[in-house]
Parts: C-alpha cells; sequence; structure tokens
C-alpha cells in the first residue's frame, strides 16, 4: 500500500473513533457559567485563532485536498478550547469521489462542545458538478443525520458553489427510546461557497440555517422528568480575502451564531426558554517586510445578547471590543513571534432578582510567544504560550497545526 493511500484510510479510522454521541433530551448546559469571563473573546478570536493564511488555504482546499486541521489551547482551569476539523476528497474513479467530514467545536463562547462525522459519496454530472449523500452513523440510531445536495466547481476545484439540505437526528421519531414525538422534524439549509471577486479577491461564505426540532415526551414512565423540548441553533459566516505569495493579506469577515432552547419540565417551576445570539465584526492584516519580518495586526467587535424566561430568568448583554498585533521574526522553515491581545467587554446581567445583577468593563491583556515550524507547503505546526497581564497570571498555552495530504 502505498504512503499516498494508507494516510486517508488513517485520517478515516479517527473520523470514525470520534464519533460523538448526540446530547440527550433533558440535559442541558449551564449557559450563565461564561457570563462573569473578562477574557471570553480574548482566548478564542485573538490567542488561538487560525491565522490569515491559514484559514486561506483552508478555504482554498477544503473541497479539492484531504485536509486536517486543529487548534487546541486552555481558556480555564478546567476547560479546554478544542476545534477539530478532518476533511477527505478521495478519487474513486472519473466520476466517484469518497467525501468525509469530521467537526469538534468546543468553544467556550458557545453553547457547550458539538461534534458532526459525516460519511458518504459524490457523483459527479455534467460537465463541472457533483451530487454528494453523507450519513452520520451515530452509535445511538436517532441521532443519525443525512446530507445530501449540489455543488458546482471551478478552478481544480478550488471555486465552488454547494448547498444542500442537512436532516438531523431524522431517525429520531421512530428509533428513541424514551415514547418521545417529533412535533417538528428538524430541517437545515448547509452551504459551502468559495468565488474569486477579480484581483485576486475571493468571496468565502459558509453556514447553516435550520428550523430546529419540537419535541414532546408524553410518556412519563418513560420520561419521568421531561415534558417538551425544543432547540435550534444556528451559524453563519461571511468574509473577502486576500492573500498574496509574498506574505501580504487582507481579511473581512462577519460571524453570526444563534441558539435557542425550551424545556419544559413535569416538576412545576422548573420550565425555561433560553435564547442566545452572537454577531462578530472583524478585519486582519498581514505584511512582511525585508523577507525577514512578519507583521499581523487583528480586530474584532463582538455583540451578544442572551435571555431567558422561566427558571432562573435573566438579561444579558455585552459588547466587546478586541485587537492585536504580533511581530514575527522568520528562517527558512520556521518563525519566532510576540504579540499583544487586549479586550474591552461592556457586561451587564440582569436576573429576575436585581439584587443579583453584576455590571463591568474591565480592560483585559495578554502576552503571547509563538514558534511555528513549516514542514512543507502543505503542513505547518505552530506552538504558543501566554501571560495575562491584567490578571497577573498563567495566560495558557496551545498547538495548532494543519496540513494536507
Amino acid at each position: 500500500m502505498t504512503h499516498r493511500r494508507l494516510i486517508p484510510l488513517i485520517a478515516l479510522s479517527l473520523l470514525l473513533s470520534s464519533t460523538a454521541f448526540a446530547q440527550l433530551s433533558g440535559t442541558h448546559p449551564d449557559y450563565r457559567r461564561t457570563y462573569t469571563d473578562e477574557l471570553l473573546y480574548v482566548h478564542p478570536l485573538l490567542n488561538y485563532a487560525y491565522d490569515l493564511e491559514w484559514r486561506f488555504d483552508w478555504h482554498r482546499r477544503q473541497l479539492s485536498a484531504n485536509g486536517l486541521r486543529l487548534a487546541t489551547g486552555s481558556v480555564a482551569a478546567e476547560e479546554l478550547l478544542t476545534d477539530v476539523d478532518i476533511n477527505i476528497n478521495e478519487p474513486l474513479n472519473d466520476k466517484w469521489r469518497f467525501q468525509g467530514r469530521f467537526t469538534r467545536l468546543g468553544l467556550r463562547q458557545r453553547a457547550g462542545s458539538d461534534e458532526q462525522l459525516l460519511l458518504g459519496l459524490e457523483r459527479s454530472v455534467f460537465d463541472s458538478s457533483a451530487i454528494y449523500l453523507m450519513v452520520n452513523p451515530q452509535y445511538r440510531k436517532e441521532s443519525m443525520d443525512l446530507a445530501l445536495g449540489y455543488t458546482i466547481y471551478k478552478d481544480d476545484r478550488e471555486q465552488y458553489v454547494r448547498a444542500g439540505l442537512f436532516l438531523e437526528d431524522f431517525t429520531y421519531a421512530r428509533k428513541n427510546g424514551v415514547g418521545a414525538t417529533s412535533e417538528q422534524e428538524q430541517i437545515a439549509l448547509q452551504w459551502q461557497v468559495r468565488l474569486e471577486l477579480g484581483n485576486e479577491w475571493y468571496l468565502y461564505t459558509d453556514g447553516e440555517v435550520g428550523n430546529g426540532f419540537d419535541r414532546a415526551f408524553d410518556n412519563p414512565t418513560k420520561s419521568p422528568e421531561i415534558a417538551g423540548h425544543q432547540r435550534r441553533e444556528n451559524a453563519a459566516e461571511i468574509s473577502i480575502s486576500r492573500f498574496e505569495k509574498n506574505g501580504l493579506g487582507w481579511s473581512f469577515w462577519v460571524e453570526w451564531y444563534d441558539i435557542m432552547e425550551a424545556m419544559q419540565f413535569r416538576q412545576a417551576g422548573s420550565d425555561y426558554d433560553f435564547n442566545n445570539t452572537q454577531f462578530n465584526v472583524s478585519a486582519e492584516h498581514t505584511r512582511v517586510v525585508g523577507d525577514r519580518h512578519r507583521w499581523r495586526f487583528l480586530v474584532h467587535y463582538v455583540e451578544q445578547r442572551a435571555e431567558s424566561i422561566g427558571a432562573e430568568a435573566h438579561i444579558y448583554d455585552r459588547a466587546d471590543l478586541l485587537g492585536g498585533a504580533s511581530y514575527e521574526y522568520l528562517w527558512q522553515n520556521s518563525g519566532a513571534a510576540l504579540a499583544y491581545a487586549f479586550g474591552q467587554p461592556d457586561v451587564s446581567y440582569m436576573p429576575a432578582i436585581p439584587v443579583n445583577g453584576f455590571e463591568f468593563n474591565y480592560y483585559t491583556d495578554k502576552l503571547i510567544a509563538s514558534w511555528r515550524y513549516r514542514f512543507s507547503n502543505d503542513a505547518q505546526v505552530r506552538l504558543t504560550l501566554s501571560h495575562e497581564v491584567s490578571n497577573q497570571g498563567f495566560g495558557g498555552g496551545s498547538v495548532q497545526f494543519q496540513m494536507f495530504f
């Protein structure tokens, strides 16, 4: 077996071994656990974020090559940020292609962690397009997902327009073991688009927007605590970017995330209806001066609003202005960098009992030292250590890795 064929099999085994168990009805995260975190957005958006070059290359090759990327770093004494993507795009013959997708997203500013595995086939149709069908082979059959759609390609699959339907837990009504019925099946529109705008600028957008589920638990013997559960989680991103081989790059993007969860319990007074929306406007600029000196500048503005009705009722408003600057000295295959990152949150929390509310707008900042090594044009690793200046403590370490094969 050739080395080229062995690597996709190793990656596929990682996909299969990482299959996630879906969140069971009746469990829910503590949405308020991050409300007092001054560095809530500094960690993921500045300290541990993939840089412009890595993101640009990932978007360019995510449907044309096999790829793996990960970012992981400490965000709390007991929590680790995890962002993992594995893409398999393996030709089987001139018409068929095996495709695999695995994502693990554990971000403290979102609702817990999420994993998704999709495996399937793509079939070429017409001259430069394809249809695809992918499934999530979960251990728990009620948590199986189905994705199907159509993709138009150009530029050796590095420009694309992909749109399809995602049917989450599409066997839930027939396979759940708690006597639940689906009042509303969850169907979402998924898309991925990368197109050249001219003058080496590229548009990229992806997202998933759907109606969510609505489930009733009518059998108190099989479900003694939960009577109803509704949930909807949507996200989207759009960006325009340019990156040149000399290291000069610009990127502007907007991200949107929205979650709603409502639960009805058999015990009176425990019901709640929670909504959380986050909106992020960002810009990044990189340049290399004199072949040895690489500069990177980042700025974000984030707005978050969360509201809960019923048990633990509250309103939470937050606005963060974030920024960072990095200087990196470059050698032939490596680089060492020192960066400064800051955040200025403006937070207001108002619970049902006003005396327990709070407000704060503390300035927070971090010093970050990093080292990167380029194994080849297809593989890089980056290690960081940071110090929280304002909080006077260790800011955590991280590992970032990206490769194509």
